[in-house]
């Protein structure tokens, strides 16, 4: 029987155009049964093409879209939001991280072994060509489902959305307070919920810090996330998983809108350009007065932080938060997307990441992968409470929360989180109100 198995076939059409995700097998990465099981069927009838341009042009298309899903998988990614590549390409450096940079030769590799070998590859003949085909097709499946097995609770979406909660709803802020005191809604990328004893440890030190309750009523819990950061900020923003939910901005009632209608003067800030998944655009849609990124923050007196996303420096963003809210005359809302703690975070001077050690070995035990990120957190976690223990700070409510998971490709560092939820923090001011007057601008 096995005479009749198409070898070549099984190299150059399901191997050759997932072998980035079959190199990945040993170290976690995303389920890819489903996706593998129909690119294999439709490489079983592409590959019996007459035409050479058309098989090849096949190929080369399979192990693009195998590779995108894949990213899109892991990251948890709405496909729509793939539109937005082109930003990242232009304004990311991918290649600074050693993993991005296997990741590109692998793909290269694929796109070559496909362009050079397709041709090499011989119709099927028989029906048991066919059969054997398909019998690939599943057992590639069936391993990829073993291989994956360990995190895939991680990668499982909540089922969109029936019961939806932000943190801002749970904490109580979805509308403005009586006393008009001013809000800072900090969303931060890849604040995950940790569930080792170690990554716990860390994680509470940072965001449960009891200098805060000198000033501050602190309250903490945990909400269900879905997506990528644009869902998060959907949730928190306008009480819906998605941009594709809304669609005209206008006729829905987000965060800054209900904000502005009580007199406040509203402001989004990320570190990051502005293009990127559309933020410059439809932030002002969804009501924003004011938004701030990259170059205008830098112009302000941020610096540089580099990695795979260059961006101004997160720490630096606190100051300029508080400088704004001490010379305002209206209640302000302001609205923080953080960067610097983005995946893959890599080790490097302009992070302060180099030769990372924060953790000790306990933590380098668990992951490699996690003192960087932990660090770039903590260094937030201090900057944020610099922020909120200025004795000049008007009287502010502060709500931290994470946007998702970190969505690592290594099972063992992956494993050191929620599959599906984030937490949240609270610092509610002690007493006092806003001031009240009538005309200001964050962003001056």
């Amino acid at each position: 029987m096995f005479r009749h198995f198409p070898w070549r076939w099984a190299l150059y059409w399901l191997v050759a155009p997932n072998l980035a995700i079959v190199l990945m097998w040993p170290f976690g990465g995303p389920p890819m049964g489903k996706p593998i099981l129909i690119a294999g069927c439709f490489g079983l009838i592409f590959s019996q093409a007459p035409w050479l341009w058309l098989r090849r042009t096949c190929g080369m298309l399979l192990t693009l879209g195998m590779v995108t899903f894949y990213i899109a998988r892991n990251f948890n990614i709405d496909p729509s939001q793939i539109a937005f590549a082109p930003t990242y390409f232009s304004e990311a450096s991918p290649l600074r991280s050693a993993q991005f940079g296997l990741g590109v030769a692998a793909v290269l590799v694929s796109l070559g072994i496909v362009w050079t070998c397709v041709p090499r590859v011989q119709r099927f003949a028989i029906p048991m060509n066919w059969l054997m085909g398909f019998l690939a097709v599943t057992g590639a499946m069936h391993f990829d489902t073993y291989a994956t097995a360990a995190t895939r609770g991680t990668y499982d979406a909540i089922s969109a959305p029936v019961n939806l909660s932000s943190a801002v709803e749970t904490s109580g802020h979805s509308q403005p307070r009586a006393d008009r005191r001013n809000l800072v809604v900090i969303l931060v990328e890849a604040l995950g919920m940790p569930n080792s004893p170690v990554t716990r440890r860390l994680f509470e030190a940072d965001w449960d810090r009891p200098e805060w309750r000198a000033r501050y009523n602190v309250n903490r819990g945990t909400v269900p996330y879905y997506g990528s950061t644009t869902n998060a900020e959907m949730r928190e923003l306008c009480g819906v998983w998605s941009l594709n939910q809304v669609a005209d901005f206008s006729k829905t009632d987000c965060l800054p809108r209900r904000f502005a209608r009580a007199g406040y003067e509203t402001t989004a800030m990320h570190a990051f350009t502005g293009e990127f998944f559309g933020r410059a655009t439809w932030w002002k849609e969804a009501g924003f007065d004011h938004t701030l990124f990259r170059e205008k923050l830098v112009q302000h007196g941020a610096r540089i932080c580099g990695g795979v996303f260059p961006g101004a420096c997160d720490e630096d963003v606190p100051g300029q938060i508080a400088a704004g809210l001490k010379r305002a005359v209206r209640p302000q809302l302001v609205y923080w997307v953080t960067l610097n703690s983005h995946l893959p975070v890599v080790e490097a001077p302009d992070l302060g990441t180099d030769n990372c050690t924060f953790g000790g070995p306990e933590l380098a035990e668990q992951s490699d992968l996690l003192c960087p990120l932990f660090l770039v957190h903590h260094r937030l976690a201090d900057a944020i409470t610099r922020m909120a223990l200025d004795p000049t700070l008007p009287p502010t409510d502060i709500l931290i929360v994470g946007d998702h998971m970190p969505p690592f490709f290594q099972r063992d560092a992956r494993a050191q989180f929620e599959g599906h939820e984030v937490p949240w923090v609270l610092l509610q001011a002690k007493g006092g109100s806003a001031p009240r007057a009538v005309a200001t601008n964050l962003s001056r």
